[in-house]
């Protein structure tokens, strides 16, 4: 099963970081392309559901997530988010979400990806684009998410 770990250091405490992580945020970290609506977003902790819809010109794609585990502790934060209805053949889909506190004043945020497909062609085909969509966040974590 292919998965993949992405980090990012963030200069700004871990209570600071964990109250920014809502669906405002989401929406900020989303590609420009393909355009993804938020159609539900119940937040971050068990049970929560989140639903986008990805838009290819005249049809969509969509993907639901649940909400499977939570833990907020004092130097970690984590929640993860299991795939209900994934779109491109992925049929397993585990994204845990983890804030660490390195020290009083800096959290590392790191992504946490494993997914499988029907084939490990399609398995090593959508490496690259997952991995993408993931790293594509770390600027926006930086900027977003550092105490001003």
């Amino acid at each position: 099963m292919p998965s993949f770990r992405v980090e990012t250091l963030i200069n700004s405490p871990i209570d600071y970081v964990w109250a920014l992580f809502d669906q405002d945020l989401l929406a900020k970290l989303s590609p420009p392309f393909p355009p993804i609506s938020i159609n539900r977003f119940d937040g971050c902790k068990k049970g929560d559901l989140v639903q986008l819809e990805i838009k290819l010109g005249f049809f969509s794609l969509y993907w639901d997530s649940e909400i499977t585990e939570y833990f907020q502790g004092e130097d970690t934060i984590y929640f993860i988010d299991e795939g209900t209805r994934i779109p491109l053949g992925i049929t397993y889909w585990k994204h845990e979400h983890i804030l660490k506190k390195t020290n009083a004043q800096q959290t590392a945020v790191i992504d946490q990806i494993s997914y499988s497909t029907s084939s490990k062609f399609l398995d090593i085909l959508l490496y690259p684009l997952l991995w993408g969509m993931i790293i594509y966040r770390k600027p926006f974590y930086q900027s977003l998410l550092t105490l001003r």
